[in-house]
């Protein structure tokens, strides 16, 4: 199906709301030919192809892979691709205080295209956007996800110079991959095993310690924040099963994966 809509009218919450989400796959965006004003936030990804931006100040801005843009409410503007190309995009329509506060931080204040600051394939943001909530306490949960993801989009961070603080970085990515604490080893300078001592003195953990501890928080966040099943949220992480997840949750957070989740749901 070239355009998807995952969600409409969503519920009114304390922290705001999301009018319309969804996605095109290799299509053309349905887009006016003038200018148009939306009461809401617009935001897009487009993760292939390319097209242009313009407003009333911008004749036309590139917009390429991997570009996100964002469209303060009733500024007028359009954003296409060429006519007869194509592109794939997530999209969404949002507002209320939650926005707001990331517009007045610098987040959503300026309309246009800006690179991703941090690498997305646009699966983080289908895991927001996919379902439609059920409650309002699910919407709210779902425009919390939004923020951080928006926050961490448009946040560039400072290059490391540090090969201790790139490893930790490494370990922390990609958490359902594999990485090779030899070669991580030879990027910081130093053996396996002194690798392993110098890596438990600077973040007082092992290595493959430090990575499940950055598995589970991330477990932890997709329990609270979607409905997605544990043996999904195991599979994303890279944990051998949901029972193994399980086991390793309990250890950390002293309950199970589904009685946490209950209780942050009440807590919402």
């Amino acid at each position: 199906m070239p355009m998807r809509i995952t969600l409409s009218d969503g519920p009114r919450t304390r922290l705001g709301w999301i009018a319309l989400a969804g996605s095109v796959e290799e299509d053309e965006p349905v887009m006016p030919r003038t200018l148009r004003t939306i009461d809401d936030y617009v935001v897009s990804l487009v993760l292939s192809g390319e097209g242009q931006y313009r407003d009333e100040e911008r004749p036309a801005v590139p917009i390429t892979a991997s570009t996100l843009t964002v469209v303060p409410p009733n500024w007028p503007h359009r954003y296409s691709t060429p006519p007869g190309r194509s592109w794939t995009e997530w999209f969404v329509v949002a507002g209320g205080p939650l926005l707001d506060l990331l517009a007045d931080r610098g987040i959503l204040d300026v309309p246009g295209p800006r690179p991703l600051a941090w690498p997305s394939g646009g699966d983080d943001l289908a895991l927001i956007l996919g379902n439609a909530p059920r409650t309002a306490a699910d919407a709210e949960r779902q425009l919390l996800a939004l923020a951080d993801w928006l926050t961490t989009a448009s946040t560039r961070r400072q290059p490391m110079a540090d090969p201790w603080a790139q490893a930790a970085d490494r370990l922390a990515a990609d958490l359902a991959g594999r990485v090779d604490l030899a070669e991580l080893a030879v990027q910081v300078g130093t053996s396996y095993d002194g690798f392993r001592r110098g890596f438990r003195r600077r973040f007082g953990a092992a290595p493959l310690a430090y990575r499940n501890a950055r598995r589970l928080e991330s477990a932890a966040a997709l329990l609270r924040l979607t409905d997605l099943p544990l043996h999904g949220i195991a599979e994303r992480l890279g944990f051998t099963d949901e029972f193994y997840l399980s086991r390793q949750f309990r250890r950390r957070y002293g309950m199970p994966p589904r009685d946490y989740r209950r209780e942050q749901q009440r807590e919402a």
